[in-house]
């Protein structure tokens, strides 16, 4: 897959976003201690996406077309005026409930197009591989049997959030699809990939900022904020949040949440452990990595000079 163009015309999807004065980067009035619950659930535990995002009620329904349109921006021809869920017994798109997927919802648009849109909690082998392998049952699927179907398949529409990184840049968003390698032109439409990396959102955001650019900002952290900043601050973000109010969570449901919660901040305490109590290994396995990359560029026959750059930039980096 590569980043495509829009399908509209030749500008890039890709935003050149201006830098953040200090007044503009300090939200930290808006988020709780760390450690602490917020008022809000995470928008990415299950209860509270597939509720506040259900194209079977009528506030859902309206929450789920304000993200398509915003997340698919630039994709699509025209905006998304309907979505319904597929009947489970149709979907044969291949992407099964596991347990690196909390959230896989299934819907067509008022022209048939294809949208799935998909969490992942956890680094998945081949997982770009998986994505191409959804779209294209999803293709399959609008197969019709005898010799006069004519292979107009509808575009399908894959978007997926990581809690994970997926590419070595510090782009939180990556959108892709079928390209001419000279052109960068799409060449058919039956195949685009919308790709989120929640771990890249920084922890800043402003009225000007794209709508895509406020979306990714709540997924990553509405279940850290007091309330929420004045950017989002708008009907479209403050109807996500009768959906994520923990005070209507009943008790099951908020000792449930508090467990999961509680697990992921235990990893993470966990991990931040063992590399303190542990410096000596975790520099070794550091020492193997960049000499295993060094190694790579000396066989790709890069200077020296270019490769210590290079290590000097990634060491840099984190």
């Amino acid at each position: 897959m590569q980043a495509t163009r829009s399908n509209l015309g030749e500008e890039e999807l890709h935003e050149d976003i201006a830098s953040y004065n200090a007044e503009e980067s300090d939200l930290s009035q808006y988020f709780v201690k760390e450690g602490e619950f917020g008022p809000y659930a995470s928008l990415l535990y299950d209860k509270t996406f597939k509720k506040a995002f259900s194209p079977d009620t009528r506030r859902g329904k309206r929450n789920l077309l304000n993200l398509l349109n915003d997340m698919l921006e630039g994709q699509i021809p025209q905006k998304i005026k309907d979505v319904a869920s597929q009947q489970p017994e149709l979907n044969d798109s291949g992407s099964k409930a596991s347990k690196s997927s909390i959230l896989d919802l299934h819907c067509r648009d008022e022209r048939d197009n294809f949208i799935e849109i998909e969490v992942q909690i956890q680094r998945e082998t081949n997982f770009l591989k998986r994505l191409v392998f959804y779209s294209s049952q999803m293709i399959v699927q609008q197969g019709e049997p005898g010799p006069d179907w004519d292979y107009d398949v509808k575009p399908v529409y894959v978007i997926s959030f990581a809690r994970f990184r997926v590419f070595d840049d510090n782009r939180p968003l990556h959108r892709a699809g079928i390209l001419d390698y000279e052109t960068a032109k799409q060449l058919v439409d039956c195949a685009n990939f919308t790709i989120v990396e929640l771990p890249k959102v920084a922890r800043m955001i402003r009225k000007s900022d794209s709508e895509v650019a406020k979306w990714l900002f709540i997924f990553r952290y509405l279940d850290r904020l007091k309330e929420l900043p004045p950017a989002l601050k708008t009907e479209k973000f403050e109807g996500l949040l009768p959906f994520a109010e923990l005070a209507r969570f009943n008790k099951k449901e908020l000792k449930r949440y508090r467990y999961i919660m509680h697990l992921k901040w235990d990893r993470y305490a966990q991990e931040l452990a063992f590399a303190e109590d542990h410096p000596d290994f975790v520099k070794k396995i550091e020492e193997k990595v960049v000499n295993a990359i060094k190694q790579n560029m000396q066989k790709k026959n890069l200077s020296p000079d270019v490769i210590r750059e290079c290590l000097d930039y990634s060491v840099s980096k984190g």
